[in-house]
């Protein structure tokens, strides 16, 4: 079902994760309120209170959907994988619902605009911050692949597999992380998994056809898929 979405996307041009986009309206609606909150609460400003609880209930409502996308992508681009990033996104992510849902609650209840709705507006804020962080570790990775140094072309596929692969695949080690590791891959027979003989056309292809759980890359150009290939070589 969740892998039918995306090829469906797929075809219409669409390749990218669903969960990124989504990611900026509760985001910011949640740094809105806490704006308006710090605000009103310094300057004792009623209608920017009001203002700072409408963001916060839009940005409630905005959430859920915003996870069941991140969870669609982890499910489709890291094949449901327990990385350290997702669970650390799996817990602030319930941990901001749950802020969120008291915030709006307490705020109703409270009536009056207290240091304490403020100081869970800064907590809903900082958990954001929180999930922010480990997104872009996810996108980025956390340190420089480890492999032989890349120049020219393959330092552009150096960041490349940053972004796109490091996520799933190891530089330095043959161990699985989501899929195989990658160093030597082209000193072996065969290519992991699929059982492909090593040869840059079937690299190319594997880019366009996945195997297995691997998503399509079809957002590479023909510059960025050969600046990847004479990276992966250095490994």
């Amino acid at each position: 079902m969740i892998d039918s979405i995306y090829q469906i996307l797929a075809k219409i041009g669409y390749t990218h994760p669903l969960h990124p986009p989504a990611t900026h309206l509760p985001a910011g609606l949640i740094i809105g309120a806490f704006l308006f909150a710090l605000i009103a609460w310094i300057f004792n400003r009623k209608n920017l209170a009001q203002s700072a609880r409408h963001c916060l209930i839009l940005a409630l409502i905005m959430a859920l959907p915003t996870i069941l996308l991140g969870l669609m992508d982890w499910q489709h681009r890291f094949g449901g994988a327990y990385l350290f990033a997702i669970k650390m996104k799996l817990v602030l992510a319930a941990i901001l619902l749950f802020l969120l849902l008291v915030a709006v609650v307490y705020g109703a209840l409270a009536g009056s605009f207290t240091k304490t709705v403020v100081a869970i507006y800064t907590l809903c804020l900082l958990t954001v911050i929180g999930l922010g962080y480990f997104g872009g570790e996810l996108v980025y990775g956390t340190h420089e692949p480890a492999g032989a140094e890349a120049t020219g072309l393959a330092a552009r596929g150096e960041q490349l597999f940053e972004q796109n692969c490091s996520a799933c695949h190891f530089t330095d080690s043959t161990a699985t992380k989501v899929g195989p590791g990658l160093k030597g891959v082209f000193k072996q027979d065969k290519f992991p998994i699929s059982g492909r003989p090593v040869s840059d056309d079937n690299f190319r292809e594997i880019l366009k056809t996945p195997f297995s759980k691997m998503p399509p890359f079809g957002h590479l150009s023909e510059e960025q898929v050969e600046a990847l290939l004479d990276y992966v070589k250095t490994l």
